[in-house]
């Protein structure tokens, strides 16, 4: 029995404490493999693009086949009699048939409808185009996500390990005055302070810890992975390899030119501005005549085109052109083209608004870049100033020449500023990442 429970403890315990080391790329191909608000766009261009093969299988020639059996009533047989005083004659004409049957071929192929069939085709093809970029603009959303909330686990982590490395130190600084406290170099005062720092210090460590499994667990759940898995990012920032940043020397105005470019909602809005355009012109094309083009052939017990009839199969065929034109509709056609050109106008307004917006985006994501990078700067020159003042303070410290408080001093200062270049550093990061979005980067 106590086998048994011990064997499921260290079950629970594996899948608990399950790891795995993921790359950014290996996440957003996970991400853009399983997530279901994608699958939806997905299925949504997959409709669009079957409307579109739709519409244009409009302009082809139908062709249908439609048959018909009946019974029908039994009448009287229509005849013709004639009677002299020499000879009589009667002759059956039409006779009575009181079963039949009929197959129908008929071909249609419109030659000419106002150009309605043309730009239905067309507006068709805008909107699935259009679909297709408003899936781009969900995918390069849900990779901002990915980035977000992989960089943000990163964050955790070096905050944690930096946490970490100062728990150590605090550790040994705590051994080392309890030592000097035990020679009556020190007082218990130092040590009491050196302990409620200490202390502190292990607080922090447990939140870190704590975020740690938040974060996971909010990447997981984007990933569609077990909540209880614990992710390692094995990436780290371009921003921190020491790459080349690109979009860091590049002009604003440049920028946005490639937003106007590359944005997957502007593309999309003037595909819908198109779609619109085209629906005027379906519109108008109600006061046009429709002209098609026509032929059928019969196959019919009996065939009606045979007199008199004849209980009999027989068959027949006939081609022809239909001209259509509706000369009054009350105004149908003009109220629906009223309705399209104002669908146009709305369309156009949207384009203006939404190019404002993008153009105010990048400007935005710009300027948070260029900030977040001299924040990095500065924090990063603030690191190694703390670390050389620790170093200096240490070396005092263990020969006498400075005081507990100095040494605390120190160490804090060296936490913060290592605390503040990663907080910086991932910042950065994700400006850098949400700059690419602004101007509709894939990558």
């Amino acid at each position: 029995m106590k086998l048994k429970i011990l064997l499921i403890v260290l079950l629970l315990k594996g899948s608990m404490f399950a790891q795995q080391r993921l790359s950014l790329s290996q996440c957003t191909a996970q991400a853009l493999g399983q997530n279901p608000s994608l699958q939806m766009s997905e299925a949504k261009v997959q409709a669009a693009e079957a409307k579109s093969s739709e519409a244009s299988t409009a302009l082809l020639p139908q062709l249908k086949l439609s048959g018909r059996a009946a019974k029908l009533s039994a009448v009287d047989p229509y005849t013709i009699s004639l009677q002299t005083a020499l000879f009589s004659f009667s002759r059956e004409i039409f006779p009575s048939i009181t079963e039949n049957y009929s197959l129908k071929l008929s071909l249609q192929q419109p030659l000419f409808t106002g150009f309605r069939l043309l730009k239905t085709r067309e507006m068709a093809e805008l909107n699935a185009g259009a679909i297709r970029q408003e899936l781009s603009k969900d995918q390069q959303d849900l990779v901002l996500n990915v980035k977000t909330l992989y960089w943000n686990l990163f964050r955790a982590h070096k905050i944690e390990e930096v946490i970490r490395q100062t728990v150590e130190q605090m550790s040994g600084h705590l051994r080392d005055v309890q030592h000097l406290a035990g020679q009556g170099l020190a007082t218990d005062a130092d040590v009491m302070k050196v302990q409620v720092q200490f202390s502190d210090i292990k607080v922090k460590h447990i939140e870190a810890r704590n975020s740690i499994h938040l974060a996971s667990m909010a990447l997981n759940s984007m990933l569609g992975n077990p909540l209880d898995l614990q992710i390692f990012p094995s990436d780290t920032p371009e921003i921190y390899s020491g790459t080349n940043p690109g979009l860091m020397s590049e002009d604003l105005r440049a920028l946005q030119k490639r937003a106007q470019e590359g944005r997957p909602e502007i593309k999309s809005m003037q595909m819908r501005r198109d779609v619109n355009d085209a629906g005027v012109s379906a519109a108008k094309g109600g006061w046009y005549p429709q002209i098609f083009l026509s032929a059928n052939y019969d196959y019919a017990k009996p065939n009606q085109r045979i007199i008199p009839p004849k209980n009999r199969w027989d068959w027949s065929w006939d081609v022809g052109v239909t001209f259509q034109w509706n000369i009054w509709d009350w105004l149908a056609t003009h109220y629906q083209t009223v309705q399209a050109q104002a669908n146009l106008r709305q369309t156009e307004a949207g384009m203006k608004q939404l190019n404002d917006a993008v153009m105010l985006d990048v400007a935005q994501h710009y300027f948070n870049m260029q900030t977040s990078r001299e924040k990095m700067e500065v924090a990063y020159n603030g690191v190694q100033q703390a670390q050389e003042s620790y170093r200096m303070t240490s070396e005092k410290y263990k020969n006498g020449l400075s005081s507990d408080t100095e040494m605390l001093d120190a160490e804090t200062a060296l936490l913060q500023a290592k605390l503040t270049y990663t907080q910086s550093l991932v910042d950065c990061t994700l400006a850098l990442a949400k700059l690419k979005r602004a101007i509709g980067d894939s990558e």
